[in-house]
């Protein structure tokens, strides 16, 4: 199988089936999907109608500190999206936790058939370090086997902790 590449760059499909999380933010997960046109056709003719009629359902489950088991999901919900559309943003997440996606079809007789899983993502929290990390000054001293004498001018303070600042004690020694 070739994939014709436009002058331009990147081409229109890759013709692979996947559907891909992406963390925007503690509250927002992008969700792209690619589906071949060979399943498609496939799918198309099992409704008997073409794809633009058949509406995707992608369901997000809540995996947070369960791995990826979706049976034992803490929760779920459907969002219905356009078979012709190939992204979606997911709002309301919940920050610190772990999401995935099925991307799939729901059958006449109303059962969901899933056509694409994603991998599990995990949102940051929302919420600033609460300042109890390790100081790490001392990582000077360990490597050069004298004692760190730092200013306060040689420390970069972190959400997590106290780094020393190389490029002002590297001007410094020369």
């Amino acid at each position: 199988m070739s994939v014709s590449v436009p002058e331009y760059g990147f081409p229109a499909c890759y013709c692979e089936n996947s559907v891909m999380l992406l963390v925007r933010d503690p509250h927002c997960i992008f969700a792209y999907w690619e589906i071949s046109s060979v399943q498609m056709d496939l799918i198309a003719g099992e409704f008997g109608r073409p794809w633009g009629e058949i509406p995707l359902k992608l369901i997000i489950y809540d995996l947070t500190g369960i791995g990826q088991d979706r049976d034992k999901a803490h929760d779920s919900f459907n969002i219905t999206v356009h078979s012709l559309a190939n992204n979606y943003y997911i709002n309301d997440v919940k920050p610190n936790h772990s999401y995935c996606a099925d991307l799939g079809v729901v059958s006449p007789d109303g059962i969901f058939v899933c056509l694409l899983r994603s991998d599990v993502v995990q949102t940051p929290r929302d919420s600033l370090a609460d300042g109890s990390g390790i100081v790490m000054a001392d990582l000077l001293e360990r490597l050069s086997g004298k004692p760190a004498e730092l200013t306060a001018d040689q420390l970069t303070f972190s959400s997590d902790s106290v780094y020393a600042n190389y490029n002002t004690l590297e001007r410094e020694e020369d």
